[in-house]
């Protein structure tokens, strides 16, 4: 008795599943949506086994298809670029981010914030990273502040961890140590 109704309970389970494809195939996907959604993201970036960088994002989107493959960072992003031994060096922070992989390029806009180890301060609308030549650079208005100085500009060259930068029209009031000034003490 007890095999007749286990057989009865797994063909009622087996009959009851079916992939209806009339049905699968009326879902509507929208062409433009992303492949692949995830919140509150955290990724790290190697290269030839040592950690390099911390990507931390809100909504993270994946567009897979070729040619427009890209990431898309909303909602807030943070990118860290850590030194050689793992710690924690600069800081990147925007409200969105844009992730093109086949030119290891990425672009981050509004609100953009780039502090580096010694604790200048970049703001800016728009900041454009590229990873094969290590470099950060903008077009758009700059200001960096530094522990004397507010200086202003329009445009910015960088390497990655934004230690050695060069300002576009530079504006600004400078304060040089007299150690430090040309014509010495």
């Amino acid at each position: 008795m007890r095999g007749w109704y286990r057989l009865v309970l797994a063909l009622c389970a087996l009959s009851s599943c079916k992939n209806d494809l009339d049905e699968l195939a009326r879902v509507d996907v929208h062409a433009g949506a992303p492949d692949r959604t995830t919140t509150d993201a955290e990724y790290l970036y190697s290269d030839s086994g040592i950690v390099r960088n911390r990507l931390h994002a809100n909504k993270v989107e994946d567009f897979m298809a070729a040619p427009g493959r890209r990431t898309v960072l909303t909602d807030g992003m943070e990118l860290v670029f850590l030194d050689a031994q793992g710690n924690d060096g600069s800081v990147l922070t925007a409200r969105q981010g844009l992730i093109l992989p086949t030119s290891n390029r990425m672009e981050v806009r509004g609100n953009v914030v780039f502090t580096n180890a010694r604790g200048e301060r970049l703001e800016t609308e728009l900041l454009v990273w590229n990873k094969d030549s290590a470099r950060v650079w903008t077009d758009r208005p700059v200001k960096i502040i530094r522990e004397h100085d507010i200086l202003y500009g329009d445009g910015l060259d960088a390497n990655e961890n934004f230690s050695r930068y060069t300002i576009r029209k530079l504006t600004g009031t400078l304060y040089v140590d007299q150690a430090d000034s040309l014509a010495g003490p």
